[in-house]
């Protein structure tokens, strides 16, 4: 993935926005304005003006102190920088990061992205990179939809991985070479491997699927059961593929309201961060962000239905 700042839609945010300034609480309502423009990857200056404009909009009880924006960007700016160290850190929000357990990769408390579907950002998007399903199927450079989900899983994990699949509450976890295709009958799928095959969950218990086993990150999702037609969702997808330079895997059709787009994690959690509040922007569920996040598995049938969950797009090379 490239730098995502150089597509950042910021240009396109307005001052209508941003939450008004209160009647009260000013020096606070700058902090919460600073670090989120901060984390819309504006400049310092850009977001100093854009506050001083919101600020503007209305008469206020008082007046601005000298440097009183520019100081609060500063302390913005150097607290999103130290944030972008910490695994699943933010931009927003502050966190003292609590790790599950001493070993695990994963915090206890995970801020999800914080980016909210931009309509105008979305429709931006489906124009830029029109696409259908079809064009992606046409496009694939394989074709999988005769593989069994255990021979599509054995193309985007190694056999030691282990890997975590289930439905509703049942799952398990196992190395892929212990798996076979015959059990391999679930609708869902971790998308990271786990690092062991049980960890401590929430409730303190051992657990097969959890935030505490899963290791590093290694698919980020882009799904959405938004109103929009499967062809624009499917040009979004396109237009994360081309514009921010991602890797895509795979796409999978979840016989339902939505499509599944694998797309290769970046080593770098700052990038991939930068990456799924993009794709927030324009549609995508936060909730794909936890590591331990179930996906659709390709070419499963859909729980309650005789639905298969199409692989519609498969690329088996590394990027």
């Amino acid at each position: 993935m490239k730098n995502l700042t150089q597509i950042s839609p910021d240009c396109n945010l307005q001052l209508s926005d941003l939450h008004d300034y209160p009647l009260n609480g000013i020096h606070h309502h700058h902090m919460k304005l600073a670090r989120y423009l901060v984390g819309r990857g504006m400049t310092p200056q850009k977001a100093s003006q854009m506050m001083y404009d919101k600020f503007n909009e209305s008469p206020r009880r008082r007046v601005l102190g000298s440097n009183e924006i520019e100081k609060a960007v500063l302390k913005a700016s150097r607290t999103s920088h130290n944030l972008t160290s910490n695994v699943g850190g933010g931009f927003v929000t502050q966190m003292i990061p609590q790790k599950t357990t001493p070993e695990s990769f994963w915090c206890t408390s995970m801020q999800l992205p914080f980016e909210k579907p931009n309509r105008r950002a979305i429709n931006n998007a489906v124009g830029a990179t029109p696409m259908t399903q079809y064009d992606f199927w046409e496009s694939s450079p394989v074709r999988v939809d005769t593989a069994s989900s255990f021979e599509i899983v054995e193309m985007l994990f190694s056999e030691n991985d282990l890997i975590c699949c289930g439905k509703k509450s049942t799952f398990d976890t196992n190395r892929l070479y212990d798996w076979s295709s015959s059990r391999f009958n679930f609708s869902h799928i971790c998308p990271n491997p786990n690092r062991v095959r049980y960890g401590t969950n929430m409730e303190g218990n051992l657990s097969a699927h959890c935030r505490d086993a899963t290791g590093q990150r290694r698919y980020i999702i882009i799904e959405s059961d938004n109103d929009l037609s499967f062809d624009s969702k499917a040009s979004i997808i396109k237009f994360l593929q081309v514009e921010a330079e991602a890797f895509l895997k795979m796409i999978v059709h979840s016989a339902g309201k939505s499509l599944h787009a694998w797309f290769n994690a970046s080593e770098c959690e700052h990038e991939n961060w930068r990456f799924i509040n993009f794709a927030c922007l324009l549609g995508a569920d936060s909730r794909m962000w936890l590591p331990e996040q179930f996906a659709r598995m390709p070419n499963a049938i859909r729980e309650g239905t005789d639905l298969v969950q199409k692989c519609i797009y498969f690329d088996p090379n590394e990027n």
